[in-house]
C-alpha cells in the first residue's frame, strides 16, 4: 500500500477520558490535543517506516481544527478547514486514489459502553440507523470509504470500541482499557508504540477491495422532537416519529453529504 488516509478523532486517543477537555474551553484541552498530535504523528511515522509513500490526515473532532499544522509530521499532507464547511466531515479529502484508510482515536457509538461513547453529535443525536442497522461513526464512515473502493484497514480506540471494530473486519489497536464512560486505564506510551508497530504492519498486508452497494436509507434519531420537526421541513427528509427522520439516496456518498447537512442545519437552530 502506497497511499493512506487517516481520519483522526480525539476521544479514543491514549490518555484522554474526560469529555470536558475535548472542547476548547476545557482546562486540559491543550493536553488532549497534544496527545492527539503525538498519536497521529506516531502512526504517520510507522506508515512511512513500512513503505507507505503518501499520507493524508483529516482532523475529525469537533470543529476539526485540533491538529496543529506546525506540529504535524512534515511528510504528511492534511485537510485544513472550518469543520462546518466540510461536505464529508470526518472523511473529507478521501477519494478512490487511496489504498487504505485508518480510523485513529475513534470511540463507541451512542447507547453502548465505551469512553465518551456517542454518535456524530452527542448532545443532539441519539441514534443513526443505516439500511436497518444501527451504526457508530466508524460504521458510517466505513461505508463512505467502501463507496470509493477504499478498505478500512485499521482502527484504534478504547477496549469497548474494539468490540465494535470486529464488525468492520479490520486490525484494531487498543489505546486504553475502558473502566466506564469517563474513566480508562491507559497503557504506557511505550506499550502504545508497540501495539501500533504490530498493528500497522498487519494492516498494510490487507489486499482486497470492498463491495459497493446502491440505494441507501438512513434514520437519524435526535434527543429532542424539535430537531426532527425542524429538519423535516427540508425536501427529501421524512419524519418517522417524534424524534426520528428518514433520508434516502441512490449513492452512499450523496446520503452521507445529506446527513451532514441535516445535522448541521439542525444544530444551527438547536
Amino acid at each position: 500500500m502506497k497511499k493512506i488516509y487517516i481520519s483522526a478523532d480525539i476521544e479514543g486517543i491514549w490518555g484522554n477520558s474526560n469529555p470536558a477537555n475535548t472542547a476548547k474551553n476545557g482546562y486540559l484541552y491543550s493536553e488532549y490535543c497534544t496527545n492527539m498530535m503525538n498519536e497521529v504523528n506516531l502512526v504517520i511515522d510507522l506508515l512511512f517506516q513500512n513503505g507507505v509513500e503518501e499520507v493524508v490526515v483529516n482532523d475529525s473532532h469537533g470543529n476539526m481544527d485540533n491538529l496543529l499544522p506546525s506540529k504535524l509530521d512534515p511528510r504528511a499532507a492534511f485537510v485544513s478547514a472550518n469543520g462546518a464547511y466540510k461536505e464529508f466531515g470526518m472523511m473529507e479529502g478521501l477519494d478512490d486514489s487511496f489504498d487504505g484508510a485508518l480510523f485513529i482515536g475513534y470511540h463507541s457509538r451512542c447507547n453502548s459502553p465505551g469512553v465518551m461513547a456517542h454518535t456524530i453529535w452527542g448532545t443532539m443525536v441519539r441514534k443513526i440507523v443505516v439500511d436497518g442497522k444501527e451504526l457508530g461513526e466508524s460504521g458510517i464512515n466505513r461505508l463512505l470509504a467502501n463507496e470509493f473502493g477504499v478498505p478500512v484497514i485499521l482502527a484504534s480506540g478504547d477496549s469497548e470500541y474494539g468490540k465494535q471494530v470486529e464488525e468492520l473486519g479490520c486490525v484494531f489497536v487498543e489505546t486504553k482499557k475502558t473502566l466506564n464512560n469517563q474513566c480508562a486505564l491507559c497503557c504506557s506510551f511505550n506499550e502504545l508504540k508497540n501495539r501500533y508497530t504490530y498493528g500497522i504492519q498487519e494492516a498494510l498486508k490487507v489486499d482486497e477491495k470492498p463491495a459497493v452497494s446502491s440505494s441507501h436509507t438512513m434514520e437519524i434519531t435526535f434527543h429532542h422532537s424539535r430537531n426532527a420537526d425542524f429538519v423535516s421541513r427540508m425536501d427529501n427528509v421524512e419524519k418517522m416519529d417524534d424524534c426520528t427522520v428518514r433520508i434516502e439516496k441512490e449513492t452512499y456518498k450523496d446520503l452521507y453529504a445529506l446527513m451532514r447537512f441535516v445535522i448541521k442545519v439542525c444544530n444551527a437552530y438547536a
